[in-house]
Formats: structure tokens, sequence, C-alpha cells
């Protein structure tokens, strides 16, 4: 039996002896195990350092994905399968296949950096601008917003009293009157007045004159305009209405003129009758600038103002207003242009409404004092009526005035006072004018206070 010191020592060398024997032959595994955890690691850090090169995918349309450069392919790694090339972004919208321009046209949208806040380009300019998205032109889609774009270019009038009837050119002080990049002047007139006379402005501005002198004239019969600003408009159309009317010039659209051509055996007096126009034939010598009525010749173009027109007198602003339109359908006239009148002494020209009475319109007539029976010859010098005489009829509760008319005058100074019996007075040149405008048994004159 073995003392517990021998036993103890006898263990101790037989656990030694067997930990030397197991280590003998496991080093070479030991080592082994060694090499291949390391290289697991450097194979891992290697992939780590080439995803970090390669960098995240890009999320902007447009942007080059770039590929990590390497020396070579790794053993034991399989190389990443090639990425598809994305194709850039059309920004017009589909529709049938345009051919494509020799140089390509690019949008530019905009630019933005992480410092930089984006810039707008002309796209995006032209869409704030607008208010709705802009179109690509032939692309098939919509086309430009109408809001945006400029009017088209009005035809320019054609002068007929010109042997080649070509268009005019303005000269240095024939030109409309300016009106664009001037704001209206502060006035009483509401909004919806306003906004009629801007959108006149702009019809003005961009050679639409037939229309400019409808949106005038809406916003002159408004009631809510502001004095001022009717005063501003009547100044306004008359300028437009010298040259739409009383002018040889003829604008594509008007709808109160026309084209005629002279044939055999016309005369102005045939072709006032032959086209029903609602006006005295002298009309047509006038706007056609003709020194006789008797000068025409066979194929000889002339321009024919139609009417009918009409006359409002405003005895507290001793103005007569011409209109034309239906006579029964006040509310859509058009303003033509306005005269200075004299009225009634004592107030004695009457309110209310009237027609030129047929057979009434007199040229160079004679007339008789109805107060004290003094007559005066048509020639006659001292004649107070001049040279022009247009009767009235009253209307409605109107009829029982009678013997008023339009009339000129040898005072030119009483126009603007009451000096008349009661008629109503105007200059020589303004009357002869109305004479040839106002039509018998169809035109309206209407008298306010």
């Amino acid at each position: 039996m073995a003392l517990p010191s021998q036993m103890e020592q006898s263990g101790s060398s037989g656990r030694g002896h067997v930990y030397a024997r197991q280590n003998k032959g496991g080093k070479p595994l030991m080592i082994a195990l060694g090499i291949l955890v390391v290289a697991g690691a450097a194979a891992g850090v290697w992939a780590l350092k080439g995803t970090r090169a390669a960098g995240p995918a890009s999320s902007q349309a447009g942007e080059k994905s770039v590929a990590p450069a390497t020396g070579g392919a790794t053993p034991g790694v399989k190389a990443p399968a090639k990425q598809p090339t994305v194709p850039p972004v059309s920004l017009a919208p589909k529709g049938p296949a345009v051919k494509e321009p020799e140089k390509p046209v690019t949008l530019q949208q905009g630019t933005a950096s992480a410092d930089k806040p984006e810039t707008a380009g002309p796209l995006t300019k032209a869409v704030e601008r607008s208010g709705a998205p802009a179109s690509t032109p032939g692309a098939g889609g919509p086309g430009p917003d109408p809001r945006t774009q400029a009017d088209n270019p009005k035809p320019a009038p054609v002068d007929l009293s010109r042997p080649d009837g070509k268009p005019v050119t303005p000269g240095p002080g024939e030109a409309s009157p300016s009106v664009v990049g001037n704001p209206l002047a502060a006035s009483g007139s509401t909004m919806e007045v306003r906004s009629t006379i801007e959108a006149g402005d702009k019809k003005l501005a961009g050679g639409d004159l037939v229309q400019a002198r409808v949106l005038y004239s809406r916003a002159l019969a408004d009631r809510n305009a502001a004095r001022e600003d009717q005063e501003r408009l009547r100044g306004k159309l008359a300028q437009i209405n010298q040259d739409l009317l009383f002018s040889p010039k003829i604008v594509a659209g008007d709808p109160l003129v026309e084209t005629y051509t002279v044939v055999g055996g016309d005369s102005l007096v045939k072709i006032a009758r032959k086209r029903d126009l609602v006006v005295d034939w002298r009309l047509i010598q006038r706007v056609n600038a003709m020194s006789s009525p008797n000068v025409l010749r066979e194929g000889q173009k002339l321009k024919l103002v139609r009417g009918p027109f009409h006359a409002v007198v405003h005895k507290g602003d001793y103005r007569l207003d011409v209109y034309t339109g239906a006579p029964d359908d006040p509310a859509n006239w058009v303003y033509i242009r306005s005269f200075r009148v004299g009225l009634g002494a004592n107030d004695k020209t009457p309110v209310g409404e009237f027609t030129v009475k047929p057979k009434s319109k007199l040229v160079n007539p004679p007339w008789t004092n109805p107060q004290t029976g003094e007559r005066f010859g048509a020639d006659d010098p001292k004649n107070p009526i001049g040279e022009h005489w247009i009767g009235i009829e009253g209307l409605g509760d109107s009829k029982q005035y009678t013997g008023f008319g339009l009339h000129g005058t040898i005072e030119p100074d009483s126009i603007g006072q009451q000096k008349s019996m009661g008629c109503v007075r105007l200059g020589t040149d303004d009357i002869a004018l109305l004479y040839e405008l106002l039509k018998e048994g169809v035109s309206i004159v209407k008298i306010e206070a």
C-alpha cells in the first residue's frame, strides 16, 4: 500500500505525462486553426472596405453609380453581377413619337446642394408665373396655358384711301395711347370696374382696338364707375373710334364697318340704300376722306359704317354722348364720342326720351322765331340755327314736348351755357358729324338732368 505522499507524486507525474502527450500531438492543430481565424478576419475587413468604397446607391435621378476599383479577382469571393443602366427621366408628357432635333434641348429644372437651397431654373419659373404646369410644345400633350400667352398679333389696318391698299404703319404721333406698365390711378370705382378697365388696357396694348372698345364701354356704363375713371374712358374711346370709325382704315373683326366695291351706276346715296346703312350717305364721304361725293370709280374700295347711332344729353355736364347699338337695347350700347352742348335758358330743355323725327333733318334750313315771328333765310348769316337741324319727337311720357331739336349755332360762346329757347346747340363741326350719324325714325335721343 502506497503512502499518501507516493500516491500524490505518482498522480502528478501521471497527469503531466498525459498533458505532455496531448500537447505533443495538438500543437499543429492549434496553429492551423489560428491561421484560419486570421484569414477569415482579413477577408471580412477587405469585404467591409470594398462596400464602403462603393458607397450607398444614389436616389437622385440621373446620378451615375461608380463601382470600386479592384486590382483583380479575390480568390473564393464571387464577383457581383453587373447592374443594369437606368434610362434618363423625360420631362415631356407621353404622346406620339416626335422627331428629335439635331441638338437636344435641355430643360433645366434647378440645382441644389447640401449647403445651398434649390434655385429655380427656367421651367420652374414658368410654372410659378402661370400657376399651372408648363407643357412641352410638340410632345403630344396639352398646349401652353392660354392665360400666360401673349395675345395673338392683330392684322394691321388697311387704309382704303391709299391706291395700293397696303396696311398702315402708325407714325410717331399716331400710336395708341400708352397704358402698359401704368397702374390705374386711385379712384372711387369698384374693383370689378377697375378690373374691366385693366382688361381693356391689355387689349389696347395688344392692338385689339375692337375688344378694348367693348370693355371700356362696359366699364363706362357701370354705375359703380367713378367720375374720374369715366372721363379717362371717354378720352380713350374717342381716340380708338377716330381710327376704327372716322378714318379710311379698316380693322379686321370690327362689326360696325364693312368694305364695299364700287360698281357701275353707283352713287353714295345708292350705296347707302343698297347696303341698308342706318346713317346718312355723307358719312361715307367723310370716313373715306373723299374730296367730292362724285369722284367714284368702278372697282374702288370704300369703307362703310353701318350704324345705328344714338345720343344721350347730360344737362348737368353740358355734354352729349354718342353711342351705337340696337335702339331697344341701351344696356349694350357702345360708346363712340362726346360733344359739348348749349341748353335752353332758364332750364327750358326738357328731360325725357325722344327719337329723331321722320323727315325732320335739314341742311341749311330757314327758320322763323316762334316768339317774335321774325324770319331768317337759309343763307342768312344771322340765322341762329346754323347749318343743320335735327328735329326730335317725344316717346311715352315725353310726347308732350314738341318743336325741340338739335342744331348748330352762330354763337359758339353759348356752348356750355343756357341761352337757347330749349333746343340743344352744338358747334358747327360737331352738329355736322352728328347729322351724319343719327337716322330719322331709328336713332334715340335721351335728355337727362
